[in-house]
């Protein structure tokens, strides 16, 4: 109790102590005028941090163009940003830059590294410079990516690792938040939203023939907006897994039937319908 109350004591010594100095010195404005940027990971407006979009993300030029219905040779991806800092009456340019991947880590998922002019139009491109901007009053935006679908994304995909630019208007943010990677392939690849809502583990896990499987036998493309649309629907995905199972079974008995081998992933293993083990 005497512990209580002598903390107690010196908080309001403390706090007369700060008064006295608050009379003597008011205390200065905040006016520090830079802003920065983060990519927008997270909303925070419900009070909690919402997941929007990860570190990584996957173009793939096959999976746009099926959910399209036109073969794309280039494609824009809009990347929301947000601000940090003050608000401005003015349009605020955002310029981007590459960040350079090492090595090991491209071949690790044995990718290569994109190559403005070849993969995706130079950040400094004017056209793409006069999209790029926050408005006026905002503190989010999106920003465009022009992705090319150069011959060379047939053999190899490429990493695209972005940050910011000090443009002297704005600066890069937050270290985990102001840097993204975009894996561009031209091959069927996963969608964002597919690792958003932990599909591997509670749907089935994903592979390119899996992910080709699935479009096939449901008619539906299986891009982000379709996988959104039913992430939530545990029930529903739980049917889509039978359902999957049931054709993949009878398609590897009508190939057995014909003296073919059942469907395989290209490492040789048979190819399955079950989510991955935590």
């Amino acid at each position: 109790m005497k512990r209580h109350i002598a903390i107690k004591l010196s908080m309001a010594c403390l706090c007369l102590g700060f008064s006295f100095t608050a009379c003597e010195k008011d205390l200065e404005p905040y006016n520090n005028s830079n802003a920065w940027l983060n990519f927008r990971y997270y909303d925070w407006s419900s009070g909690y941090g919402v997941e929007l979009m990860q570190e990584d993300s996957y173009y793939s030029f096959a999976l746009r163009s099926a959910s399209l219905g036109v073969e794309l040779q280039q494609d824009t991806v809009w990347m929301e940003v947000e601000t940090m800092g003050f608000l401005s009456d003015l349009d605020r340019t955002v310029e981007l830059e590459q960040k350079h991947i090492e090595e090991e880590e491209l071949q690790e998922y044995n990718e290569g590294e994109a190559v403005p002019g070849v993969h995706y139009v130079p950040f400094d491109d004017p056209d793409l410079l006069e999209k790029s901007y926050v408005p006026a009053g905002s503190t989010i935006a999106k920003v465009p990516i022009v992705v090319l679908r150069d011959p060379s994304l047939d053999e190899q995909s490429v990493a695209l690792r972005i940050t910011f630019k000090d443009n002297g208007i704005f600066k890069p943010g937050y270290p985990v938040y102001n840097t993204h990677t975009i894996h561009i392939a031209s091959r069927l690849s996963k969608p964002e939203s597919w690792d958003l809502n932990y599909l591997d583990y509670n749907f089935v896990e994903y592979t390119e023939t899996v992910h080709e499987l699935m479009i096939q036998w449901s008619g539906n493309a299986w891009d982000d907006d379709y996988v959104k649309s039913i992430a939530s629907n545990y029930d529903y995905l739980q049917y889509l897994k039978a359902f999957f199972q049931e054709k993949l079974e009878e398609t590897n008995a009508e190939r057995q039937a014909q003296g073919l081998d059942i469907l395989r992933e290209p490492n040789g293993d048979p190819v399955k319908f079950e989510a991955k083990s935590f």
